[in-house]
């Protein structure tokens, strides 16, 4: 195994290391946990580095560029600011309740603690925990019946964490965005966050930024919205390789009027989760890699003008790793400063990412090797979550019809199941989730459980217009 550096920060050893697997092996990635503890923090305080630049700006340029000279310069001393932002704090108690309850969390254990929570919030989050406090619960919380926000942003600036504890494993940070994003909102809603969780989970092994970013692109369906835009952003790239603004500007005559918030409609004020990441990926694209760069195209953009900067400074991050974040940018760094409204530091949210992500490699098939020069996670190659095209209808239109998923045959670890959706729109998908971060597509699925136990199994259909049902079972295997 390789030793590309060492680096002492924030009381840990960060070093890196991967190499080939042995031939009589599955596919996959060697790293040194050193190099996975690395890049995790760098994906935490990459998040903390592009909302402190971008903090001032924030929906103060709705529906135009950020002009060049009006852009703020970098100033380590406003770095305080990072701990009040609802980009990272909204992101502890989530992060605690996986923590207390293990990487399998239920949408009732999430739910609980969310509701609890007593900081202020907006949008998506505040009108998914006033319905989680009136007894609406999830997946309920997050849907547009019950949720006019739930396109927007909130889920896409606060679903790193999940990719963070999923190092290398991008199908598996799009099952848990995918699943836990119903909390919170719907459709575009919940794509925000796959999208970003599977490039911080590729950050881990990706050898190029280009993987990172066809990872995300990978984990949103073709046929939503959303990653209609995005590709449009991706050929606006083709065609302007040099220019992001003209993409930007393609990009808002085609998007920028179709927010369907209710504060936005109609409105230069964009929160759309799909337009704001749009700017995400002009950040990747045009950034090529420079951390600062990258952060300020993501600013320009408007709208939400800091948490844009702060997904691309925490996907960059994680990409980087700490060691890899230019210095300046960490100088006023405090690990043991807690997030405001919440108990818990930088220092303790790594740490419990951390844990998670052990828990997760394990439920994916990989391992953890100790050795003399220390340990070495072993990483599945993971092909992408068959994530389904749920979207907010643009008519109202009746729910796909799903009964109850059956077992249809058990051996061992491994059963088979059974569900007929029905639809008038016709059913563009059936998703599988086993409650064991894995997940497969199809209306007859067979699925191995890595040990025995009870599993809470969760499936849903999507009809040919982007409405969703789902159903939930428990199975027990021996």
């Amino acid at each position: 195994m390789s030793r590309i550096r060492i680096v002492a920060i924030a009381g840990w050893l960060l070093a890196a290391g991967c190499g080939d697997s042995p031939p009589d092996e599955a596919p996959a990635v060697r790293l040194s946990g050193d190099l996975v503890r690395d890049r995790m923090a760098g994906g935490w305080v990459g998040q903390m580095v592009g909302v402190v630049a971008a903090g001032f700006t924030e929906f103060g340029y709705l529906g135009r560029i950020i002009p060049e000279g009006e852009v703020p310069e970098w100033d380590p001393t406003a770095f305080f600011t990072a701990w009040m932002q609802d980009d990272l704090y909204v992101e502890v108690p989530l992060l605690q309740a996986m923590d207390r309850h293990g990487v399998r969390t239920s949408w009732n254990d999430l739910g609980q603690a969310f509701a609890a929570t007593r900081f202020m919030l907006w949008h998506g989050n505040e009108a998914a925990r006033n319905n989680l406090r009136n007894g609406i619960a999830a997946p309920e919380s997050g849907h547009y019946r019950k949720n006019e926000h739930c396109d927007d942003i909130d889920w896409q600036i606060e679903s790193d964490f999940l990719g963070l504890m999923s190092p290398g494993l991008p199908a598996t940070a799009a099952e848990l965005a995918w699943r836990h994003g119903h909390l919170i909102g719907y459709g575009d809603g919940v794509m925000g966050g796959v999208f970003v969780a599977a490039m911080h989970a590729a950050a881990f092994t990706a050898s190029t930024l280009d993987e990172v970013i066809q990872a995300g692109l990978d984990a949103v369906p073709p046929e939503t919205d959303f990653r209609r835009l995005l590709q449009d952003v991706v050929d606006g790239h083709r065609a302007h390789p040099d220019d992001w603004t003209a993409t930007w500007a393609e990009i808002e005559q085609k998007w920028g009027q179709r927010d369907r918030c209710p504060y936005g409609r109609d409105k230069p004020y964009n929160i759309d989760a799909k337009l704001n990441a749009g700017y995400v990926l002009m950040g990747l694209l045009y950034g090529n890699g420079d951390f600062w760069k990258s952060i300020v195209i993501a600013m320009r953009g408007g709208q939400d003008s800091d948490c844009n900067p702060s997904t691309v400074g925490g996907i960059l991050g994680t990409y980087l790793g700490l060691s890899g974040i230019p210095a300046e940018y960490v100088t006023e760094m405090d690990w043991d400063k807690t997030f405001d409204y919440t108990d818990w530091s930088v220092r303790q949210c790594l740490e419990a990412t951390e844990r998670l992500a052990r828990e997760a490699l394990s439920l994916a098939g990989g391992r953890i090797e100790s050795g003399p020069d220390g340990e070495t996670w072993v990483l599945p190659i993971q092909q992408p979550a068959p994530i389904p095209p749920e979207q907010w209808p643009r008519t109202d239109n009746e729910d796909p019809r799903l009964p109850p998923p059956e077992i249809v045959e058990s051996r061992g670890l491994t059963l088979r199941l059974r569900t007929e959706a029905t639809d008038g729109d016709g059913i563009s998908e059936v998703f599988w989730s086993f409650g064991d971060l894995a997940s497969a597509a199809g209306s007859e699925v067979s699925h191995t459980w890595p040990a025995p136990g009870t599993y809470e199994v969760l499936v849903w259909a999507v009809d040919g217009i982007g409405n969703s049902s789902w159903q939930s079972r428990t199975v027990t295997v021996p």
